[in-house]
């Protein structure tokens, strides 16, 4: 890419990213060697945060070293394994944190393994996914110094902040303020100004934060054929309360009271909620058949086979998942708040005030009696949802950050 081509590119990263005030101009001489990258995910598991960091390696991996510190391990999943297949095809390591529970004992055990490793490894680079992740690298400067010029990125995935770990979130919001914290949203990004707001901290400096959308690679599809047949409705997540898990059998049965229509239930996950959602499925009171599975790899190349998504979520950050159903074509329901409403335009009727059960059958049953008719909606929707969150407008933005490492001239060799 000559130089205007480049500032090109640049300048459109620019208007994407809106509130990204991080400059993302990669300043590379001509043999400027390929940044070490760690990326530092909760573990190997099903996240839309893992899915953003494993996306990042697989698509820059021709021009940055890449490494992946994952805080729980590998989950012996047939996600968490099929992850792991990812790295290992691109030569991409693994390194593992700890078995114990983050609560005793585990974050300081991770701490300290993670120290072990970034002597090892020594990255430009340590890029940061969710709490757990933050509060590993945070208990990690218990056991050692950052090594001189060693940067850190911070991506913020969520509109809620430390939910669970008010007190530990303050400490390390303080251990971290030195990080470059880039959120998927101008939502998230509030997120984190509210929490340290509300915990006495003071604001972060402005070029020291910012926006970066998160981007997915749009499928070519044929238009999906209906099948004939019950409607087919999929729920696709972790099974706890951020997700609206536990709204599902109320949902679910009260939209059943409302439609005579026939429809089949799908849904993929684990978590919290797993027992419940069994036990719920084994004798709930419709006719409706409800199929409860573990996480499936690569769900998106499936989307299209569904009729409409549910998705009743309290909060996320931009929902990764959300834009691969749009871009899949499929009707979503989905609750009205941030982190979702920016997939769609403001005269879309799928929307429901978060945790208001009555909304969400009275629109699931809608979608479900005319499954046809949405789906031609949502087909409108693909080609502005791939254009606004495309996959290269992610990459590039993250790659000019991780090329600003090399270009302050650290010495990678400084003592840690």
């Amino acid at each position: 890419m000559d130089e205007a081509a480049g500032n090109t590119a640049h300048a459109r990263q620019a208007r994407m990213t809106g509130q990204h005030v991080v400059s993302t101009q990669p300043q590379r001489t001509p043999a400027a060697r390929s940044p070490r990258v760690m990326h530092v995910v909760t573990h190997l598991d099903l996240g839309g945060a893992e899915e953003v960091a494993l996306t990042l390696a697989e698509q820059l991996s021709g021009q940055c070293e890449f490494s992946v510190f994952a805080v729980m391990g590998v989950a012996d999943t047939p996600v968490g394994q099929a992850m792991r297949e990812r790295l290992e095809r691109l030569h991409i390591p693994v390194y593992s944190g700890t078995p114990l529970d983050m609560k005793r004992g585990g974050m300081l055990h991770a701490g300290w393994t993670l120290r072990r490793v970034l002597r090892r490894v020594r990255p430009d680079v340590v890029h940061l996914h969710t709490d757990i992740p933050d509060a590993t690298y945070a208990a990690s400067l218990l056991f050692g110094t950052e090594r001189a010029g060693v940067r850190v990125i911070r991506t913020i995935h969520n509109t809620t902040l430390w939910p669970k770990w008010a007190r530990i979130g303050r400490w390390v919001e303080r251990k971290l303020e030195h990080a470059e914290s880039v959120a998927v949203s101008p939502a998230s990004l509030g997120g984190l100004h509210d929490f340290r707001a509300r915990h006495g901290l003071g604001p972060l400096p402005k070029g020291q934060t910012g926006v970066i959308f998160n981007g997915v690679t749009a499928r070519a599809t044929a238009p999906a054929q209906r099948v004939p047949g019950p409607t087919r409705v999929l729920f696709a997540g972790r099974f706890e309360a951020q997700k609206g898990a536990d709204l599902l059998p109320a949902i679910l049965e009260r939209t059943a009271e409302l439609t005579p229509a026939r429809a089949e239930i799908q849904l993929y996950g684990h978590g919290t909620f797993a027992p419940v959602l069994e036990h719920w499925a084994r004798r709930q009171k419709g006719n409706w058949p409800v199929h409860i599975s573990p996480p499936i790899p690569r769900l998106s190349a499936h989307l299209a086979d569904f009729d409409v998504v549910l998705m009743p979520s309290r909060f996320e950050g931009l929902s990764l998942l959300g834009i691969e159903v749009v871009l899949a074509g499929t009707p979503l329901v989905a609750a009205q708040i941030d982190g979702l409403r920016e997939l769609f335009p403001p005269e879309y009727d799928l929307l429901v005030r978060a945790e208001d059960v009555e909304g969400f059958a009275r629109t699931l049953a809608r979608v479900i009696e005319a499954p046809a008719q949405y789906r031609a909606q949502a087909a409108a929707l693909v080609a502005p949802t791939a254009a606004r969150f495309s996959m290269d407008q992610m990459t590039d933005a993250y790659l000019g950050l991780y090329h600003q490492r090399l270009a302050t001239g650290a010495t990678a060799g400084a003592g840690l």
